[in-house]
């Protein structure tokens, strides 16, 4: 049986999915498809190569938000984009430390975060369209990353589950609309008809 890049990435993220990335070597991978780690490399580049299509898998969950490039809609759809994303990157151990890599290694690469541009409001200019979905983008990461930790610490007995300290849907969408608001006061004014 010849090996493939989707069997690769199959096998990734079952490593991922049930042990984490730092379980997630080269050459965990091949003894896990019973190869050489050698053979890994035919197919992808690098483990961050590899790091980069598992992102995109992770991503690869959410909803296409609008079909409209550059169709800037309103605080709604951002907030449920974010969810989305956040959705997509808890159902993976690690998920938001994997596409944090990602993104920093391509940041026009992933597209469920570049198409958050499209839900910001329409009165920003491209570069703040562009500035604020870099920085929905770190929010949205640093969230879930810092809620994947701290779950970890949990079962590792390191923290105690305190109620102070519970991430939740509320205290996401919290922090998405307090960004949004600020995102738009920042924007210009709309020109007057």
């Amino acid at each position: 049986m010849a090996l493939s890049r989707e069997q690769i990435v199959d096998a990734a993220m079952t490593i991922l999915r049930s042990y984490g990335l730092a379980s997630l070597s080269m050459r965990n991978l091949a003894k896990n498809l019973g190869v050489q780690p050698g053979a890994l490399y035919w197919h992808v580049k690098s483990k961050q190569d590899l790091l980069v299509l598992l992102a995109e898998r992770i991503l690869a969950t959410t909803p296409a938000w609008t079909d409209q490039v550059g169709a800037r809609s309103d605080r709604a759809d951002a907030r449920q984009a974010a969810l989305d994303i956040r959705t997509a990157l808890t159902s993976v151990k690690d998920g938001a430390e994997v596409v944090s890599v990602a993104q920093a290694l391509n940041p026009r690469q992933l597209a469920p975060l570049q198409r958050l541009r499209d839900t910001l409001p329409a009165n920003l200019t491209l570069r703040q369209a562009e500035w604020g979905v870099r920085a929905l983008t770190h929010y949205i990461l640093g969230a879930v990353a810092e809620e994947q930790t701290h779950a970890e610490l949990i079962l590792a007995g390191v923290a105690a589950n305190e109620e102070s300290t519970t991430y939740t849907t509320e205290a996401f969408i919290f922090g998405v609309d307090a960004f949004l608001r600020g995102l738009g006061a920042t924007a210009p004014p709309h020109p007057a008809p």
